[in-house]
């Protein structure tokens, strides 16, 4: 009765002419409100947080990360925004001196106050953790790290990046006029770690670089699977492991790429999504009992690999299925720049005829990072104020099923994986989970540990990554007789195998040349 359009009141006996007495329309118009019966409104109890709920919610989040930052709530882009001059200084390299000028500094500011707004840096957040209990849970134990470093760094350790990826990520191409094969100091995952412990000015990140060029995803699960860490990391385990394999897993099949009937789009859609998925569950289950690290997804690719555009976004789409299936979180620094790089055809963020680029790209590639951590940082606190205010689980309440155990995994997702099924196999990988938390005793160990437990958790007894560069023929061969000698184990049916003639598809490795029975 109260809502829809008024029409011009009429008085019995009175015809008034409006359009020559127009304030007399507005005034008769409030008339008939006033004459107009307006039906009861039933008083609804207050959603607003009572008193006591307001001191619960400051007694659980004042000791929290959320403390130090503006409440009830607050934005990524408002963090952004009113801190820039704070992060110009923090982008500064000052492993790389010959950066250090006038021109540069120009340029970066440049890039933060105008080209990369916070309204354009919003695009690199496509999933952030929400319900699942496994990553809820490493959220939570990543901004506790952090919260204790900050309070008492003398006593806390930093926050464990591990970072794997394939050339771009450990820096190839990225100074100009240096043709190196790696430059880790320019690289992104350096630049992330100064940015974030510049801008505290307090060594809050340790970022591990673990990358090894010409690899893919399947490389870093076995690394991830087998505990092949540096010794420093190797005792604890990382915090946030994450994947930023997007270039090489793009990379279309070798035996597809001349074929001109190949539908190279659905080829690198599906390969990417295997190797994706493979690193998602290795990095899931790799803590044991204990809560697993954090799952992140960088996708720093912007082609070129393939003619079809679609074909260079390929990874994307299987990256923000996989984020979301696993829940997990997911950052593209592709979809920051794409536009600009693609359709204006400007060369600071990609490279028309390689897939390594400079160093400006690599900065933005951290600034990407740093954001999507900001949004993350807002959601938590969000869903803390939620919980403790308004006293629910903002999480999904009552249908959230999703069980606590850290080794659930959800089925894969393939397109064998049915609708019909679905509930089935995701009771199966209940079940299973339930069995492997008996199986390992995990109700007798920490769940919600700081990491900092010593455990050796690799089932090898030696393990290494060959690298181009690196490990080559006569350094596995010298490496394996000296373990041999000094196990006292003989070295039978394995020798090293050199076949470089496709590419990356055959690398130095170690190979077994007999049947099972007969390996030592």
């Amino acid at each position: 009765m109260l809502m829809g359009t008024f029409r011009k009141p009429r008085i019995p006996g009175i015809r008034i002419p409006l359009r020559k007495f127009p304030f007399l329309s507005g005034a008769l118009c409030i008339f008939s409100l006033l004459v107009v019966p307006i039906p009861k409104i039933e008083r609804q109890e207050s959603q607003f947080p009572s008193r006591e709920n307001v001191i619960q919610q400051k007694t659980l989040l004042n000791d929290s990360i959320c403390s130090r930052f503006p409440r009830p709530s607050f934005t990524a882009s408002y963090l952004w925004q009113t801190n820039l001059p704070k992060i110009v200084n923090a982008s500064k390299n000052p492993l790389l001196p010959g950066l250090l000028n006038p021109e540069d500094d120009r340029r970066l500011y440049s890039l933060l106050f105008k080209t990369l707004p916070a309204s354009r840096m919003r695009r690199a957040v496509q999933h952030t953790p929400s319900t699942s209990s496994s990553q809820r849970a490493s959220v939570r134990h990543i901004f506790r790290v952090i919260q204790r470093r900050l309070h008492d760094p003398e006593n806390n350790p930093p926050l464990r990046i591990a970072v794997f990826g394939g050339s771009v990520t450990i820096g190839r191409g990225c100074e100009a006029g240096k043709r190196a094969m790696q430059n880790y100091n320019c690289a992104w995952p350096m630049r992330l770690q100064l940015l974030i412990n510049q801008f505290f000015d307090m060594d809050l990140v340790k970022v591990y670089n673990l990358g090894v060029g010409g690899t893919n995803s399947g490389v870093a699960s076995n690394m991830v699977k087998y505990w092949m860490y540096p010794t420093e990391l190797a005792k604890v385990g990382p915090d946030v492991v994450v994947n930023s394999y997007s270039t090489n897993d793009s990379l279309p099949p070798w035996d597809l790429k001349d074929d001109p009937n190949a539908d190279l789009v659905t080829a690198v859609l599906d390969q990417a999504r295997d190797g994706l998925q493979q690193f998602i569950r290795a990095a899931l289950t790799s803590n044991r009992c204990k809560v697993p690290p954090l799952v992140v997804h960088m996708d720093d690719y912007l082609g070129p690999q393939q003619d079809s555009l679609l074909g260079d976004m390929s990874y994307n789409t299987a990256m923000l299925q996989l984020a979301k299936w696993y829940d997990t979180f997911a950052i593209s620094y592709g979809e920051v720049v794409r536009d600009i790089a693609w359709l204006l055809g400007d060369s600071t963020f990609s490279n028309k005829k390689d897939v390594h680029f400079s160093n400006w790209a690599h900065q933005t590639i951290a600034w990407s990072f740093g954001f999507a951590s900001l949004e993350l940082l807002s959601t938590f606190c969000d869903d803390g104020f939620a919980r403790a205010v308004y006293n629910f689980n903002s999480t999904g309440g009552d249908h959230n099923k999703i069980p606590k155990y850290y080794l659930y995994l959800p089925p894969p997702l393939t397109r064998e994986l049915l609708r019909k099924d679905v509930e089935d196999k995701y009771a199966e990988a209940l079940k299973s989970a339930q069995e492997s938390y008996v199986a390992m005793a995990c109700f007798n160990k920490t769940t919600g540990g700081d990491g900092n437990e010593l455990e050796d958790r690799s089932p090898c007894i030696v393990s290494w990554i060959a690298t181009p560069g690196g490990y080559g023929v006569p350094q596995i061969s010298h490496f394996m007789d000296r373990h041999s000698k000094n196990s006292g184990v003989p070295i039978q049916g394995w020798k090293t195998e050199n076949q470089l003639a496709e590419g990356w598809g055959n690398k130095i490795g170690w190979v077994a040349t007999q049947s099972d029975e007969q390996q030592r």
